[in-house]
């Protein structure tokens, strides 16, 4: 084999190895971007669950509030009847119920394994099922409209199966 067929050879080899490299980058590009995606999404949902946590845990936070929405009077009445507790309370389970909704959200959105679906499949099928969580879930449509429909209508065909054995 002459100098000039080695040569060839160590081309080839060499331009081989370049596209596995490239591949090989490609991929563990993939990886940090769906990290980052899952990063970013944890922390608005960690977010949205310190600002509801405050709103559980300060009351002048939680009336002043109140008081600037016009339409959550209506709303907070509604779902204090249908819990059978005050106004307050109502206020305070329906952050509640905002905190939780949204950490299931990122867990929904972050899942890679089966494993990560049924854990998160059996969470929702046991405490969306009851009080107060449920009446909150079904019936609040404002918590449903802040998290994407996806989000949504998964829950709801969990819940769906759980209505129907």
């Amino acid at each position: 084999m002459t100098i000039q067929e080695l040569g060839s050879i160590g081309e080839f080899v060499a331009a081989l190895a370049t596209v596995a490299t490239l591949a090989y980058l490609a991929t563990q590009i993939r990886h940090a971007r769906l990290a980052a995606s899952d990063t970013s999404r944890q922390h608005r949902a960690d977010s949205v669950r310190e600002m509801m946590l405050m709103s559980l845990n300060n009351e002048p936070f939680r009336q002043a509030w109140s008081n600037a929405d016009p339409q959550e009077a209506v709303r907070m009445e509604a779902l204090a009847d249908r819990l059978g507790v005050s106004i307050d309370e109502a206020r305070l389970v329906w952050n509640g119920a905002c905190a939780w909704t949204y950490i299931h959200w990122a867990q929904y959105r972050s899942m890679k394994t089966a494993s990560d679906q049924h854990e998160l499949e059996n969470l929702i099928r046991e405490f969306y099922s009851i009080p107060p969580m449920a009446p909150v879930w079904e019936t609040e449509p404002l918590i449903r409209s802040l998290l994407d429909p996806g989000f949504v209508e998964w829950v709801d065909e969990i819940l769906a199966g759980v209505r129907t054995s």
